[in-house]
């Protein structure tokens, strides 16, 4: 570690310069200028950098995942029109950890190969690009989970708290 930078209290990986804020106002903005320090990546023992299902789940783990599940579940989307019997939020099945863990899998797929259009991944008809995830969701189910799912349930406080 550089002699002149200490470690963030609220996470660990990061450093911050050990120096005073600055108590001059002004109208131009100057850059603080950093020390140059090897960056260190702290992993846990068992997490390797070239594993990204590894990766993932020191952020999403099986119980904040499950978590997603129950307040996915809990949800309640309201249909607008009675009068569209066949409407897809009527037709809403609960979900589970592997159905998220695809949803997200696909939200990643997503933005490494993007398309214009959701259905666009869907599209079928010749002369368009074959995606796989036609064989893990169906576009109506996609969309469906991405409307409903949520992190917090009614219950969040704070700036997440519905109005």
């Amino acid at each position: 570690m550089h002699e002149d930078t200490v470690n963030d209290p609220t996470d660990k990986g990061t450093l911050r310069p050990n120096a005073k804020p600055l108590q001059q106002k002004g109208d131009v903005f100057y850059p603080m200028k950093l020390p140059y320090f090897d960056h260190q990546i702290c992993l846990p023992k068992d997490a390797s950098p070239d594993d990204p299902i590894t990766l993932f789940t020191l952020y999403y783990t099986p119980e904040i995942i499950d978590w997603i599940v129950e307040k996915t579940n809990l949800y309640n989307r309201y249909i607008k029109d009675d009068a569209l019997p066949r409407a897809r939020g009527k037709e809403w099945w609960p979900t589970c950890a592997g159905e998220i863990y695809t949803y997200f899998a696909i939200r990643i797929y997503m933005t490494i190969n993007v398309q214009n259009e959701i259905s666009d991944y869907w599209d079928i008809k010749e002369n368009t690009p074959k995606h796989d995830i036609v064989n893990r969701m169906s576009r109506d189910r996609f969309q469906e989970l991405h409307i409903r799912v949520r992190i917090a349930g009614s219950e969040a406080i704070g700036p997440y708290q519905k109005a």
